[in-house]
């Protein structure tokens, strides 16, 4: 397997990871996208495997409307945790499949729901080979930009009524984004 030598550390002596960073990269982070920009790193197709990392690399990876585009989502999520540390975070953030930007790009193959995680959270009832991979430990409903009162009550709702909210209220008011925060669970 290709490794990356050079890759830096932050300040704080973390190795983190913006997978799909485009031009947009997060400060202190590793670039990691499919195509050359100013601030990708390290170019490589997401749908090639393994990615260019050794084993426990990266204690932080950051997913930025990036996993709606790979061909393969549930190999993609058991890479990731293979980069990642014990403990690392990974945050997520897609369009939810209620907004109109989740169909709008035709490049998008995987549609997101609040509960899409939980096949490989340790919390769930899921029986898969995915299941203890991670643990879901925080998500969330992005709602488009309400003001006010409005926005602050859709949020509050949505978010404390998920499966409501998803099986009767999303089509009326669609959801812009769902973010997610995810802890690695590795075993031994």
């Amino acid at each position: 397997m290709t490794t990356i030598m050079n890759l830096s550390k932050t300040a704080q002596g973390l190795m983190k990871l913006d997978f799909g960073c485009g031009q947009k990269k997060q400060p202190g982070y590793i670039g990691l996208d499919g195509f050359a920009t100013p601030d990708v790193d390290v170019v490589h197709d997401f749908d090639q495997f393994p990615y260019p990392f050794e084993d426990n690399t990266f204690d932080e990876i950051v997913c930025n409307s990036s996993l709606e585009h790979v061909d393969d989502f549930m190999k993609t999520v058991v890479e990731l945790h293979r980069i990642a540390k014990p403990g690392a975070l990974i945050k997520v953030a897609c369009p939810h499949y209620s907004g109109p930007d989740a169909y709008r790009d035709p490049t998008h193959k995987t549609f997101f729901s609040y509960f899409t995680f939980d096949v490989f959270d340790q919390g769930s009832s899921y029986l898969s080979p995915y299941h203890g991979l991670l643990k879901v430990k925080h998500r969330m409903f992005g709602v488009p930009r309400f003001t006010g009162i409005i926005s602050y009550l859709t949020k509050q709702i949505f978010n404390r009524l998920p499966m409501t909210y998803e099986r009767y209220l999303c089509w009326i008011f669609p959801a812009k984004t769902v973010y997610y925060e995810l802890q690695v669970i590795k075993k031994g």
